[in-house]
């Protein structure tokens, strides 16, 4: 017989066999199930977030993350609960009620009354005076302190830091439950990021440190401190204990993407901050996430004051030749959205939100024939500037990039660059060392040259050359243009052109971001005037109702989108993830995630 005959002999007498085999039910063995994860600890939980801080001084602390550390350790006169959606609202805190004046001028007095029985972690009440101190030490000029400028709403600010005297700061307390604070308008961030906020924490004036706190008024202590590493434990004093929250959270410094992931799934993290790229993917692909916001919006200043960036309409050209969804893809980060404005995602909106809608029942049987539309999932987004905007003032949709283009290349033969033809030498500016500021340039380069058929120069510079280049400074004699040789002083004008910038307020309040555009502000280093835009951010400065400043806001953003000094391109986002098991989980934007009612989740049946 022959060795091939043989072979196939051979390999029939087995296939035989397995058949036999397999129809007796002695099958091949079925793989292993792999062992479930450790039920997470609810009453010890683990946490992964973005850092640690050296400080847990409350007035210092930068690091990212960091805020749900003091927000667990502090408590402030309001403070942050459950929405019931996960995203965190204001209730009462240290104060159990206040009070709202306001003059003539438009100026307020907010007075609050202090609640019966909070104290601090070694038994001694809370009084007013802590908060006047903490307030006083953050405003003095003397401490340099990161978050000094939250004072500046407080009437006696500016006084205070001309002459270091903090008593000019209007913020007193007539008796210990009394607390009164005197405001410069009506600003309505003040109860978000004051009198909630995690930099003006009540401190006590005795107290030996502040970075490594002994007493604390919120619901947890600190338990334990080293590197990279902060363990937090239930306080016996806090007045309103959670017995269903955990006894101690470990906060940890996260160490990359995959190990914390491993770290969740092994059961020894409880909640994660940073995932992995194939989490982001499954999650992306899901249909019903969207990215956790963070209020940092990228985009491109431009130079209003020089050429070819003078003329409003080729600022617009390169605005709407910006294909943004193409450019967020192209950037590969799952976490970034594409930015309908200059206000990002996660900054708070003051006016009254809308009530939702009741749904019309409909008891009609559906049609077999007829294909029935997928339902509709709500996005996941918390009500801030950016939905109030999308949903009641832009009213959002979706753009078409071809119409936009054809649109850009008219504007910019308005201009006299018909198909770019005669457009100057341009340069985009960037930091270098970035891999994400190289992506974007060339991304946005590649489609202001396809669109308008121009060509950018793209040029990587230093931290150092990067400043300097927003420091305006006189033109050089023979550069003043057509005015030169007339009485007019020429004006400084920042030498560059176009560059890559990202844009987020020191804290959540979009007029604190729009402010960088108005004619007077220092920091409008883009040269851009409106006198349309200037009145509506006078007019919401001085507006008392939060729903009419919020409508300023909004018509001051639609004006600066069209005019185009700046053109947003994506906002920032995260994600993160809370181990199987667990619920009670809420949050802020920014990362701020709150973790006093976390517990097992109730088992069905």
């Amino acid at each position: 017989m022959k060795p091939h005959m043989l072979k196939k002999q051979t390999a029939l007498l087995l296939l035989l066999a397995f058949l036999l085999l397999t129809a007796c039910g002695a099958g091949p063995e079925e793989p292993e199930t792999p062992p479930p994860s450790p039920p997470p600890q609810a009453d010890r939980l683990a946490v992964r977030l973005g850092g640690t801080s050296a400080t847990l001084d409350p007035a210092s602390t930068v690091v990212p993350g960091c805020e749900t550390i003091l927000y667990h350790l502090y408590e402030n006169l309001l403070r942050w609960e459950d929405g019931g959606d996960g995203w965190a609202v204001l209730a009462n805190g240290q104060a159990e009620s206040y009070t709202i004046e306001t003059d003539y001028a438009g100026n307020a007095t907010y007075t609050f009354k202090l609640r019966e029985g909070i104290r601090w972690s070694d038994g001694t009440a809370v009084k007013a005076q802590d908060f006047v101190f903490a307030w006083r030490r953050l405003a003095d000029p003397a401490n340099d302190l990161p978050h000094r400028t939250l004072m500046s709403v407080i009437s006696g600010y500016a006084e205070v830091q001309e002459t270091g005297d903090t008593t000019l700061l209007a913020v007193t307390a007539p008796d210990s439950k009394t607390l009164t604070v005197a405001l410069n308008g009506s600003p309505a961030h003040f109860l978000e990021t004051v009198c909630a906020g995690a930099y003006t924490m009540p401190l006590r004036e005795n107290s030996p440190s502040y970075a490594i706190p002994s007493v604390t008024n919120g619901a947890y202590t600190l338990a334990s401190r080293k590197q990279g590493e902060i363990t937090l434990a239930r306080s016996e004093t806090y007045y309103a204990p959670a017995p269903k929250g955990p006894e101690s959270i470990q906060f940890i410094a996260s160490q990359g993407a995959e190990a914390d992931a491993a770290a969740l799934a092994a059961g020894e993290a409880a909640l994660i901050s940073v995932l992995p790229a194939e989490t982001l993917q499954a999650l992306s692909g899901s249909g019903v996430w969207t990215p956790d916001p963070v209020t940092a919006t990228c985009g491109v200043l431009l130079n209003c004051k020089t050429p070819p960036f003078d003329n409003a309409n080729v600022r617009l050209a390169f605005h709407l030749s910006i294909d943004h969804q193409a450019v967020a893809d192209g950037l590969g980060d799952l976490t970034i959205r594409p930015a309908p404005g200059i206000v990002p995602y996660g900054v708070s909106d003051f006016s009254q939100r809308p009530p939702a809608e009741e749904p019309i029942e409909d008891n009609t049987l559906p049609d077999p024939m007829l294909q029935q539309p997928e339902a509709i999932v709500p996005d996941p987004t918390c009500w801030d500037f950016r939905t109030h905007s999308q949903t009641l003032v832009t009213a959002e949709h979706t753009h078409d990039h071809e119409s936009d283009c054809n649109y850009a290349k008219a504007l910019m033969a308005q201009a006299g660059y018909p198909n770019g033809a005669g457009f100057p030498a341009v340069e985009y500016l960037y930091l270098s060392g970035s891999a994400e500021g190289r992506t974007l340039a060339a991304l946005l380069a590649a489609q202001w040259k396809e669109c308008l058929g121009v060509s950018i120069t793209l040029r990587a510079v230093g931290e150092e050359e990067y400043q300097a280049a927003f420091i305006p400074v006189l033109p050089e004699e023979g550069e003043e243009g057509e005015d030169a040789g007339t009485e007019a002083e020429p004006e400084p004008t920042a030498p560059f052109q176009m560059a890559a910038m990202e844009f987020a307020p020191a804290y959540s309040d979009a007029g604190l971001l729009l402010e960088n555009w108005h004619s007077g502000a220092e920091e409008n280093v883009s040269g851009y005037a409106s006198p349309a835009f200037d009145i509506l951010l006078d007019a919401a400065k001085a507006a008392v109702s939060p729903d009419a400043r919020d409508a300023y806001l909004h018509d001051a953003e639609a004006i600066l989108l069209e005019d185009s000094p700046v053109i947003p391109v994506f906002c920032r986002g995260s994600g993160f993830q809370l181990a199987s098991g667990l619920t009670g989980l809420y949050r802020a934007p920014d990362g701020v995630f709150f973790l006093y009612n976390v517990q097992a989740a109730a088992q069905e049946g």
